[in-house]
C-alpha cells in the first residue's frame, strides 16, 4: 500500500513524463505557427505596398524596389496560375525562365481556394528544404497570390531552441515545486500521523471513547491544532449524540406506529426487519409472526412480485392489493421502494383504500341505476308513441289514455333529470348563494305550496308563530329538502295526511322534526332509504312519479349545511324525520 508521500512523488514523475511526451509535438507546432504568422504578416505588408500598382509591370517594379525588406525568396502568381515574378528563379534559370509557367504548388492552390496556404518541401533548384506560405490578394478585381519561402533549417533550429528552453524551464519548476510540496507534506502529515496514532485504539475497539489528542510544540492557533481540538470536542459530544440518536430512533418508531399506513421493512433476503401496528392489523398477524420471518413464507405472490421488482429495478413500484379479512374485502394501495442503491432491502407501504373503492362501486351502481331509471320511461314513451303511430284510427278515449301515460312518464323523466342535476349542483355550492334564512318562515311557505297540491292535508306547525330559527344556507336547496319530506309524508299516507313539523332551539343548533301517520317504512328498508334510486315499494313509487332520489337529495343537502338527518318509522303507524342544523356560523366552507 503506497503512502501519501509516495503517491505524490509518483504523480510528479508521471506528470513530468507526460510533459516530455507532449512537449516535442507542441514545440514543433508552436514554431511552425510562429513562422507561418511571421511569413503571412510579411507577405501582407508587401501586398499593401504593391497592391496599388496600376498594372503587372508596375507591380514587378515595386517588388524589386522592396528588396531591402524581402527576407528571402518571393513569388507572385497571377489569377491564371502563371508566375508573374520570382525573386530567385529568374536569376538562377536565366533565359529558361518563363512567365507562362503554370504554378501548381500545394500552398498556392490552397491560397487560391482558402485565402492562404502553408506547405513544407525540398527545393531541387535551391538545394534545400523550405517552408512555403502563400497569401491571396485582390489586384484590380483579379485574385493574385504572393508566395514566400523560409529555409526549413531555421525552423528546425528554432524548434530545438524551444524544446531545450521548455525542458530546462520545466525541470527547474518541477524540482522547485517538488521540494516545496515535499516540505509542505512533511509539515502537514506529521501531526496527522500523531492524530491517527491517538485515534487508532478507538478504531480497533480497544477504547470505548476517543482519547484526548495532544500535539506538543504546535501553536493553539495552528490549523492542525484546531483539528485536534475539534476531534477532542467531537469526542466529548459522541456520548451525548448517542443518547440523542436513541431518542430520535424511539421518536421515529413512535411516528411509524401512529401512521394510518402500514409499513414493513425487509432486507435483501426478504427477512422482515420492522412492521408497524397498522401493517400487522392489515395482515391480521402478531408481531412475532411477522418480524424476523421470511416474508415469502407469509405473504401472497403479488406483494412478493412488487418487492422483487423494486429490488431488481432499484426504483419504487406500486400496485393495488385485494385482501380478505374478518370484516370483508380490504383494498390496499401498496408501494415498494428500495432502501438504497446497494440492494440493502426495501420498504413496503400499504394504504387502506377500501372506502375509495367502495365509492367507485357506488358510482358504478349509481350510473347503472340512473341509466335504468331513464331507460324505463323512455321505453314506455317509445312503445306508446309507436302504438299511436301505427294506429292512427285509434278510439279517442284510448288515445287520451295513452297520451296521458306518455305525459306522466315525460314528467317522471324530467323530475329524474332535474334531481340528478341538483345532486351534481349540490357538490359545489357557490358562496354567493349562502345567505341568512329563517327556517320557520321557509317551512311555512313550503306548507302553503303543499296544501295547494294536497288540499285535504292536515299540517301542524310547532311553534305556530315565527321565532328566531335562522341559519346560513342556500334557501332554494333547503326548500327542496323540506318539500321532499312533506310531499313524501302526504303521498305515502292513506287518506288525508296528518303532518306535524316541530322546531326546537338547542343553543347553537336547531332541531326540526317532520312526522306523519302514513304507511311507514319496514325495518329492513330503513338503513337504505337515503341511498340513491332506492325505493321501498317500486310499483307504488312509479305510480306516484318517484325517482328514488328524493331522500338522497335531502340527506346530501343537510350534510352540505353541516347538519344531520335521522329517521324513525313503524309500518302503518308513520314516519318521523329529525334534522339538526347549526345556527349562523362565521366560517362556512362547502367546497
Amino acid at each position: 500500500m503506497l503512502t501519501f508521500r509516495q503517491k505524490i512523488f509518483i504523480s510528479y514523475v508521471v506528470v513530468f513524463l507526460v510533459f516530455l511526451t507532449l512537449m516535442f509535438p507542441f514545440s514543433s507546432w508552436m514554431v511552425k505557427n510562429i513562422i507561418f504568422k511571421s511569413m503571412r504578416d510579411r507577405a501582407i505588408e508587401l501586398i499593401a505596398r504593391i497592391q496599388s500598382a496600376p498594372n503587372n509591370e508596375a507591380l514587378i517594379r515595386r517588388l524589386k524596389d522592396q528588396k531591402h525588406i524581402i527576407f528571402f525568396r518571393v513569388s507572385v502568381i497571377t489569377d491564371e496560375h502563371k508566375s508573374l515574378y520570382d525573386s530567385h528563379i529568374k536569376r538562377l534559370l536565366g533565359p529558361k525562365f518563363s512567365q507562362e509557367q503554370i504554378i501548381d504548388h500545394p500552398e498556392v492552390l490552397e491560397a487560391f481556394k482558402k485565402g492562404n496556404g502553408y506547405h513544407e518541401e525540398y527545393s531541387d533548384l535551391l538545394g534545400q528544404r523550405f517552408a512555403y506560405m502563400a497569401q491571396a490578394f485582390d489586384f484590380h478585381g483579379k485574385t493574385y497570390v504572393m508566395r514566400t519561402a523560409y529555409p526549413y533549417k531555421y525552423v528546425v533550429e528554432l524548434t530545438q531552441y524551444f524544446e531545450i528552453g521548455f525542458l530546462i524551464l520545466a525541470t527547474v519548476i518541477l524540482l522547485l515545486f517538488s521540494l516545496m510540496t515535499w516540505f509542505i507534506i512533511n509539515r502537514l502529515t506529521n501531526p496527522i500521523q500523531q492524530i491517527i496514532s491517538a485515534v487508532q485504539p478507538y478504531e480497533e475497539s480497544e477504547n470505548t471513547s476517543l482519547p484526548e489528542i495532544v500535539l506538543p510544540g504546535r501553536s493553539a492557533t495552528d490549523e492542525i491544532s484546531k483539528l485536534a481540538e475539534t476531534l477532542n470536542s467531537l469526542s466529548r459530544k459522541v456520548q451525548k449524540q448517542i443518547g440523542t440518536l436513541t431518542d430520535e430512533r424511539n421518536e421515529k418508531s413512535a411516528i411509524l406506529e401512529s401512521l394510518v399506513e402500514g409499513v414493513i421493512a425487509i432486507d435483501s433476503n426478504y427477512k422482515v426487519l420492522y412492521a408497524n401496528s397498522t401493517a400487522l392489523k392489515f395482515l391480521e398477524l402478531e408481531k412475532e409472526d411477522l418480524v424476523g420471518q421470511d416474508l415469502r413464507h407469509i405473504q401472497d405472490t403479488s406483494t412478493l412480485e412488487i418487492l422483487r421488482r423494486s429490488l431488481e429495478e432499484e426504483k419504487a413500484v406500486s400496485d393495488t392489493l385485494k385482501l380478505k379479512n374478518a370484516k370483508g374485502q380490504l383494498y390496499l394501495d401498496i408501494v415498494a421502494a428500495p432502501i438504497n442503491k446497494q440492494n440493502n432491502g426495501a420498504v413496503l407501504v400499504m394504504q387502506d383504500k377500501t372506502s375509495h373503492y367502495r365509492i367507485l362501486e357506488m358510482r358504478k351502481e349509481f350510473i347503472a341505476n340512473a341509466s335504468h331509471e331513464l331507460k324505463t320511461p323512455i321505453t314506455i314513451i317509445r312503445g306508446f308513441a309507436e302504438t299511436l303511430h301505427d294506429n292512427p284510427d285509434m278510439p279517442q278515449d284510448l288515445c287520451v289514455e295513452i297520451t296521458g301515460k306518455i305525459v306522466r312518464n315525460c314528467k317522471r323523466m324530467t323530475k329524474l333529470i332535474k334531481d340528478l342535476l341538483t345532486l351534481s349542483d349540490i357538490e359545489h355550492i357557490p358562496e354567493s348563494r349562502l345567505i341568512e334564512c329563517d327556517m320557520h318562515h321557509l317551512v311555512v311557505e313550503c306548507c302553503e305550496q303543499l296544501q295547494d297540491a294536497y288540499p285535504d292535508t292536515n299540517i301542524q306547525l310547532v311553534p305556530e308563530e315565527s321565532e328566531e330559527f335562522n341559519i346560513i344556507a342556500d334557501p332554494y336547496l333547503m326548500e327542496m329538502a323540506v318539500n321532499n319530506l312533506i310531499e313524501n309524508a302526504a303521498k305515502y299516507s292513506k287518506g288525508p295526511a296528518h303532518i306535524k313539523i316541530e322546531f326546537t332551539d338547542q343553543g347553537d343548533k336547531i332541531q326540526m322534526t317532520v312526522a306523519d301517520k302514513g304507511i311507514g317504512i319496514p325495518a329492513q328498508d330503513l338503513e337504505h332509504i337515503f341511498q340513491r334510486f332506492y325505493t321501498v315499494n317500486k310499483s307504488h313509487s312509479a305510480k306516484l312519479g318517484g325517482s328514488g332520489l328524493g331522500l338522497s337529495l335531502v340527506e346530501t343537502i343537510i350534510e352540505k349545511h353541516f347538519g344531520k338527518i335521522s329517521v324513525e318509522s313503524q309500518v302503518n303507524e308513520g314516519t318521523k324525520f329529525t334534522i339538526i342544523l347549526p345556527k349562523i356560523r362565521d366560517n362556512y366552507n362547502y367546497s
